[in-house]
């Protein structure tokens, strides 16, 4: 059961650079023959010391399911000196219970904000947590007790941030209205 990806879903994966071929037959598999309304497609090179990452995440709304794939680079060992693992997400739509969506606004000394300098789209469907833990202490600087640890649980699913700094207005654009699709196609299924 295939479906055919969307010719402009196809160029993103092409202009991303990231093994489009990859994310495309992985993208093709989570389909299930589902036909996708919506996409967003977000490369990130990150640094770690001297070692440079990319990653690819594709988001891909159906009518029932959000499909996350995402992309990295393996690191290189003796037996496999180079891969990329793709991992994918199949979400009901059902299943997400919050989106958010946190906005900067360019304000150039204006009371009125102009355009949205770069947003971040936050989706949670209780797949995951993260746990921030610290070391706990007390007010006695004197004090030599182990406290233990203190610390946080939060919803960490998927959390995607745009800049029209770095990506360009248009893929502000791009990631509002597919916030706007994915809210719209999951009050479809709850109503």
């Amino acid at each position: 059961m295939t479906t055919a990806l969307p010719a402009d879903l196809l160029a993103e994966l092409e202009t991303a650079g990231y093994f489009p071929q990859t994310a495309a037959q992985s993208v093709q598999l989570s389909l299930h023959g589902a036909r996708p309304l919506a996409h967003l497609i977000r490369p990130e090179t990150t640094f770690d010391g001297p070692e440079v990452r990319r990653h690819l995440t594709v988001v891909v709304l159906t009518a029932t399911h959000l499909l996350v794939t995402h992309l990295d680079d393996d690191p290189a060992d003796a037996l496999n000196p180079s891969q990329v693992v793709s991992t994918t997400e199949r979400v009901a739509l059902r299943r997400i219970i919050s989106t958010g969506l946190s906005q900067v606004f360019d304000t150039d000394g204006q009371i009125v904000p102009g355009r949205e300098a770069e947003i971040t789209l936050g989706i949670t469907w209780n797949g995951s947590r993260r746990v921030d833990l610290e070391r706990a202490v007390c007010e006695d600087p004197n004090c030599q007790i182990d406290h233990g640890y203190t610390g946080t649980l939060a919803p960490s699913d998927l959390a995607l941030r745009v800049s029209a700094l770095a990506d360009g207005d248009e893929a502000v654009t791009t990631a509002l209205r597919f916030h706007a699709e994915l809210v719209d196609a999951i009050d479809a299924i709850e109503s």
